[in-house]
């Protein structure tokens, strides 16, 4: 039987017990550690650690929001998994033991201790959390159901996890490029005119955008503007659009991205709005602590889902179901190429989101992340190897052109050396050897076949929509090239010279007809990069 077998039911009042109690348990903790013990966090500990916790329990409930999402979408997938769901209560026990095991830091923590109690803290946290998820993991199914669903539906799951728990931290590292003065005057004004509307007296600052009374004011900089929530948004509605691509009508769907941002904003001035009236009605502790708590997170999750459930209602915005067909089984991990294409870029991803919420000196771990990619690519490696890596001579030449134009680009922009400490921090010695050892076979071996492989071969293939019997049109191959390059762009520090470098790239790859001149044409481009860079000792240039 496959794991989309419709004629098993799942049953519904174990999944709402499952769901209930999380809910449940996530709010008592937020609030036992929000306003029931005395213990400002970045009074006490560094300011890694608290956004470690602060973002670690965000990105929790994202994931967490993310896998029921896929569940409301695919239900026929969970159906088998699901089916004896309930069964055994016993697992409720080992969840109400990572319950109170979170709860234990409320003995010892107090204000003025420092971070003595720091790694105490999170060992009880880590543990806690752990033990209360693979309580109620059992309690939805065995391990042996588990171990089935994950052979079948890992990718998907394995996906959706991963953008769910990576969602907050990485909204926060995308801050700089949505941190628009434009975003903050909006809400700034909404909230104005809604607290007005409502009857309060309040006294404002446009400029440095307070507003409040004698007894309460906040101050709605750009981090509480609704920005994370837009990225949450627009995270939640891809991983919408790419897991569903086959049945959604392009591009008429894109209109989501409009909508979630509009409600997201909209949502976002009511919730700021609420916790100014909390403030100055005489509850400030209250109010401060949903204004910056993660109250918002919750909000923009619950936005994220909305969005998307309601796209499933709008006839207009699907195609023409297809006769019911047996689904193919998918294949294992290793042997799928969209996961090859897919997950070492996530991978990526995760580990830029990831080093700088540990490390004051991000750029020092280079290795660690370069490390973690080699085992990301490992398990593709027999897909990659099968790729027609001998070119022609043409296809040779157009492949070391494109990259010496993009390197030329590159290096013949100013770019200001750094006036910090070096990217690879305190290391001395040998260590300085090898750290840019791992940082050039990262920028010329690993990053050009990761980021081709997904930026190129798949997203931009999909966006093109061509077809072996169906060429794609002019327009659709020049869109497809302007948005990869333009998500390219995105994720670097030099957006501009990036922005060119992707249209450079798909054209390389759309000239010689495959990924691989593509990717050599990456790799010459940041060889001749890097070079430069250690030459002149401006790291800055890569």
């Amino acid at each position: 039987m496959s794991l989309t077998d419709v004629s098993v039911q799942t049953p519904r009042r174990p999944l709402l017990v499952a769901a209930c109690l999380l809910a449940a348990e996530f709010l008592v903790i937020g609030l036992v550690f929000k306003h029931g013990v005395d213990f400002p966090c970045r009074a006490n500990w560094p300011h890694m650690a608290c956004n470690i916790g602060s973002r670690g329990l965000a990105g929790l409930y994202c994931a967490v929001a993310a896998v029921a999402l896929l569940f409301f979408l695919k239900p026929a997938m969970f159906h088998r998994l699901l089916s004896t769901a309930g069964h055994d209560i016993r697992p409720l026990l080992l969840n109400a033991a990572g319950a109170a095991l979170t709860l234990v830091p409320v003995l010892f923590l107090r204000d003025g201790q420092g971070g003595a109690m720091l790694f105490p803290a999170f060992a009880f946290w880590f543990g806690g959390m752990a033990l209360m998820l693979a309580g109620l993991i059992l309690f939805l199914a065995p391990p042996g159901r588990w171990r089935a669903f994950l052979s079948e539906a890992g990718t998907s799951l394995a996906l959706a996890v991963a953008a769910g728990a990576a969602a907050p931290a990485l909204a926060m590292q995308l801050q700089p490029l949505w941190r628009l003065d434009a975003i903050s005057d909006a809400t700034f004004r909404a909230v104005t005119w809604l607290i007005g509307l409502l009857g309060y007296e309040v006294f404002t600052e446009p400029g440095r955008k307070i507003i409040g009374t004698d007894t309460f004011r906040i101050s709605v900089a750009p981090v509480c503007s609704g920005i994370e929530g837009i990225a949450l948004v627009t995270l939640f509605v891809s991983l919408y659009l790419w897991l569903f691509r086959a049945e959604l009508r392009f591009p008429r769907v894109l209109l989501l991205y409009p909508l979630g941002i509009a409600a997201s904003a909209a949502l976002n001035v009511v919730r700021i709005t609420l916790l100014l009236i909390l403030g100055i009605e005489g509850q400030p502790d209250l109010a401060v602590g949903g204004f910056h708590s993660h109250a918002g997170w919750v909000m923009f999750t619950l936005i994220a889902m909305g969005i998307i459930l309601t796209a499933r209602t709008i006839p207009s915005l699907h195609r023409a179901p297809a006769a019911m067909t047996p689904l193919a089984p998918l294949p294992p991990l290793r042997q799928d190429p969209a996961a090859a294409q897919i997950l070492p870029f996530a991978v990526f991803m995760l580990t830029a989101v990831i080093v700088p919420a540990i490390s004051q000196t991000p750029a020092m771990l280079y290795p660690v992340r370069v490390m973690v990619l080699a085992v990301a690519v490992g398990l593709f490696w027999p897909i990659y190897r099968r790729l027609p890596w001998r070119l022609d001579r043409g296809r040779t030449v157009r492949a070391v052109l494109g990259g010496l134009a993009i390197s030329l680009l590159w290096v013949a922009v100013p770019v200001p050396p750094s006036d910090g400490p070096p990217p690879y921090g305190s290391l001395s010695g040998t260590a300085v050897p090898l750290w840019f050892a791992f940082r050039g076979i990262g920028t010329v071996l690993l990053v050009p076949l990761v980021e081709e492989m997904f930026f190129r071969l798949y997203l931009e293939s999909t966006l093109r929509g061509s077809a072996p019997d169906r060429p794609a049109t002019l327009a659709r191959t020049v869109l497809a090239a302007l948005a990869t390059a333009g998500l390219f762009a995105a994720l670097h520090d030099r957006w501009a010279e990036a922005f060119v470098a992707g249209l450079i790239l798909s054209w390389v790859v759309r000239r010689t007809g495959g990924i691989v001149a593509g990717i050599v044409a990456h790799a010459v481009a940041n060889l001749i990069v890097f070079g430069a860079a250690v030459l002149t000792g401006n790291l800055q240039i890569i």
